[in-house]
C-alpha cells in the first residue's frame, strides 16, 4: 500500500509533522502476523505500520516557511529512529519531502512567471493571448499586485486561479510539479491520497478542493479503481494575534513615505527579523493593505469554505474529515509567513493526524451519510487529555490513542530499565528469557544493540514530548505529561517505582503487583511477562522486537 499525505499550506504542514510523530511513537495502521517462541510458534496478529510507505507532498508557495523546516527536522529524526531500529518498527517514510510550489509553472518564454504576483503569473501569456483584460473584471489592482510567494493571506480567491493552473501542469511530467508527483507512476499502484489544509486560510482553502478535483478527475478518466482520495479540513483552532500595526483606513492612500514611517517604528518586531530591507518593505505593504490572516474574519471564511464544499467539492472525496476548536488557542507571536511562522504543534493537529491514520487504515467500503462526533461538555480544548482523542479502527479493532501512548511509555521504561544491559547476557536470569536466548553467544551484538536502543528510546521520548507536553505543544493538559514523564524518566528514584509495580505478585503468581496507568488507560504487565516476549529468531531485528513487545502491551488489559 502506498500512502500520500498532501500538506496544503501551513496548517497542513503542521498536521504532517504530527502524523510523523504519531507513527514514530508506534501508532498502527494495519495488522501483520508473526510467530513467537513463548507461544510455541503460534501465529499471532501484531498491530503495526511496517511494510507500507508514505510520501509527503507539501503544496505551498511559501518556500521559506518555518513550518516546512520543522517538518523536515521531524522527518529527519524519524529517519534516525529507523536507522537505529532497522526494519520492523514503523512504515517507511520517504525522507525527501516533495515541495510543490504552485507559483513554479511552465513557461512559454523565459520571461513567463518571473514576477510572483497574481498579475505577473496569470498575465505571462504562455505564448497565447494575455488574460489581463479579464483579470481587471474580477480583481482589484492591489489583489493583482501583491506578492504571493509567502501564501495567499486568507484570500482563497487569489490563490484559486494559481492552483488551477498548477493542477493542470501536473499532466506534464516534465513540469516542476509533474516531475515531483510522478502521477503516471502512481497509476499502477494501490494509493491513498489524503489532502489536509485549513478552511479559513488562503492556501489550504483553495488548494485542497482544487487538487482533490484534479485527482478525482484523473482517477475517473483513467479508471484508477485502486486510488482513494480523502481530505481533512481544519476549522479555526489557532488564533493569531493582530499584526504589529493596523491596515489603512478607507480614506487613506498607500505611499512610500507611509511605508517607511511604519517600518522605522516597527522594524524591531519579530516578524521583520532576518528580512532584507526590500522584504521588510513588502511585508509592511501587506499589512497596510490587509494581506494577512485576520482573526476577526476566520469564522466567516470557514463558513464560506464549508458552503463551497457543500455545493461543489464534497463529492471529490471518498472520505471527508472536518475538525476545529470552539475556542481556538492563542498563538504567542504574529507572522505573515516565512521563517518566523513556526508555531508549536497543537492538540487539534494530533486529531487531524489521527484522521489520516483512520483514512489510511480503513477498509474500502462505501459509507453513506455523515458521522458526527462532538466533544463532551466537560472537555477543555485548551487542556485536552490524551483520553479525549478520537479512536480509529485497524482490522475492526478500536485503537485507543491513550493506550497507544501508554504502551510506548511502558516500552521505553522496560527497554531501558528492565533489561540488565550492563551484565553479560549468559548471566541474565530467566526473567529476560527471550532476549537471553538471542544474545547468549553474541555479547558484541548485545552491546551494539543496547547502544542503538538507547538512542532510539531518546528519540521516541522526544516525539512524545513534542506531541503532547504542554510546554512544547498547545492545547494539552499537564496532568498527562506529568505521568508520562515518570515513565520516560532516567532518574532511578522515579523508574524504580514503576519497576516495583511490574514485580510478580508472589512466588506462584506471575501477575504484576499493580497495573500501570495513564489517566483512563491501564495495562497490567509483570517483568516476567515482558521478559518472555521476543519474536522468533529468524525474524529478529531491533525494530521487530520493539513492535512485538509494543503490540503485546497494547493488546493487554
Amino acid at each position: 500500500m502506498k500512502y500520500v499525505f498532501i500538506a496544503v499550506g501551513g496548517s497542513g504542514t503542521k498536521v504532517a509533522e504530527s502524523l510523523v510523530s504519531l507513527l514514530a511513537i508506534g501508532f498502527p495502521i494495519r495488522v501483520s502476523q508473526s510467530s513467537a517462541p513463548e507461544a510455541r510458534e503460534k501465529i499471532t496478529a501484531e498491530f503495526t505500520s511496517y511494510g507500507d510507505t508514505l510520501e509527503i507532498w507539501r503544496l505551498d508557495p511559501d518556500g521559506s516557511s518555518g513550518a516546512a523546516d520543522a517538518l523536515q527536522n521531524c522527518v529527519d529524526a524519524y529517519q534516525k529512529l529507523q536507522g537505529h531500529l532497522g526494519s520492523g518498527w514503523a512504515l517507511e517514510i520517504d525522507p525527501v519531502i516533495r515541495h510543490l510550489d504552485p507559483l513554479h509553472l511552465p513557461q512559454a518564454a523565459p520571461t513567463d512567471n518571473q514576477v510572483k504576483t497574481l498579475e505577473g503569473i496569470l498575465c505571462s501569456n504562455y505564448g497565447k493571448d494575455p488574460s489581463d483584460p479579464f483579470m481587471r473584471l474580477f480583481y482589484e489592482p492591489k489583489d493583482l499586485e501583491v506578492k504571493i510567494d509567502r501564501g495567499f493571506y486568507q484570500k482563497p480567491f487569489i490563490g484559486a486561479a494559481i492552483m488551477a493552473v498548477f493542477a493542470e501542469s501536473l499532466k506534464d511530467e516534465n513540469s516542476d510539479g509533474g516531475s515531483k508527483c510522478r502521477l503516471n507512476h502512481h497509476e499502477s499502484l494501490d494509493v491513498r491520497f489524503l489532502l489536509c489544509g485549513s478552511l479559513h486560510g488562503g492556501t489550504g482553502a483553495c488548494g485542497v478542493p482544487i487538487m482533490g478535483k484534479y485527482l478525482k478527475d484523473r482517477k475517473k478518466e483513467k479508471d484508477l479503481n485502486k486510488w482513494r482520495i480523502g481530505a481533512c479540513l481544519l476549522a479555526p483552532y489557532n488564533l493569531p494575534p493582530q499584526p504589529p500595526f493596523g491596515q489603512l483606513q478607507d480614506d487613506e492612500q498607500l505611499t512610500n513615505a507611509l511605508v517607511m514611517d511604519r517600518l522605522r517604528a516597527y522594524a524591531n518586531e519579530k516578524a521583520f527579523a532576518g528580512l532584507a530591507i526590500e522584504e521588510q518593505k513588502e511585508l509592511t505593504k501587506q499589512i497596510l493593505l490587509g494581506f494577512y490572516a485576520n482573526p476577526e474574519d476566520m469564522i466567516a471564511r470557514t463558513r464560506q469554505g464549508l458552503l463551497y464544499y457543500q455545493d461543489h467539492a464534497s463529492d471529490c472525496f471518498d472520505e471527508l474529515y472536518i475538525l476545529g476548536k470552539p475556542e481556538p488557542d492563542q498563538l504567542p507571536t504574529w507572522s505573515n509567513g516565512g521563517k518566523s511562522q513556526n508555531n508549536p504543534l497543537n492538540s487539534a493537529e494530533a486529531v487531524a493526524a489521527l484522521s489520516a491514520l483512520d483514512f489510511f487504515s480503513s477498509v474500502d467500503v462505501e459509507r453513506k451519510g455523515y458521522l458526527i462526533g462532538t466533544s463532551t461538555q466537560t472537555l477543555d480544548s485548551h487542556k485536552m487529555h490524551i483520553s479525549d482523542l478520537p479512536h480509529y479502527k485497524v482490522a475492526g479493532v478500536s485503537i485507543d490513542p491513550e493506550k497507544a501512548f501508554l504502551a510506548t511509555a511502558i516500552l521505553y521504561h522496560a527497554l531501558l530499565h528492565q533489561i540488565p544491559w550492563d551484565e553479560k547476557a549468559r548471566n541474565w536470569n530467566n526473567v529476560i528469557a527471550g532476549l537471553k536466548n538471542y544474545y547468549h553467544d553474541d555479547e558484541d551484538r548485545k552491546q551494539a544493540d543496547a547502544a542503538h536502543y538507547r538512542e532510539a528510546a531518546a528519540l521516541i521520548a522526544n516525539f512524545i514530548a513534542a506531541t503532547v507536553f504542554p510546554n512544547r505543544a498547545l492545547g494539552w493538559s499537564e496532568e498527562d505529561a506529568s505521568v508520562l514523564r515518570k515513565f520516560l524518566s532516567n532518574d532511578e528514584h522515579v523508574y524504580r517505582d514503576i519497576s516495583h509495580k511490574m514485580e510478580k505478585k508472589g512466588l506462584f503468581n506471575d501477575r504484576a503487583k499493580e497495573p500501570l496507568q495513564l489517566r483512563v488507560a491501564s495495562i497490567e504487565v509483570s517483568a516476567m511477562e515482558f521478559g518472555k516476549w521476543c519474536p522468533a529468531g529468524d525474524q529478529f531485528t531491533r525494530g521487530t522486537y520493539l513492535r512485538h513487545v509494543w503490540s503485546r502491551l497494547f493488546t493487554k488489559e
